[in-house]
């Protein structure tokens, strides 16, 4: 069972990490401004950012809830 509970957690975490090196940093919004953004990408304009920022969320939840027990 604590072999379970660890492989959950590091999988969690490496999750975390995977999510906040997807996201584009504030400085990265200005490049749209100048035409260069990617309007037309999978998630739209502004979708992908909420989309990583709440899957973020939900993955540092997770991994405080595991944290806590």
């Amino acid at each position: 069972m604590e072999t379970l509970i660890l492989a959950v957690h590091v999988i969690v975490a490496l999750l975390i990490i995977v999510l906040v090196m997807l996201q584009q940093g504030k400085g990265a919004d200005m490049g749209a401004a100048f035409g260069s953004g990617s309007s037309g990408s999978l998630f739209g304009a502004s979708g992908s950012a909420n989309f990583l920022s709440r899957a973020t969320a939900v993955a540092a939840t997770a991994f405080l809830l595991q944290v806590f027990r």
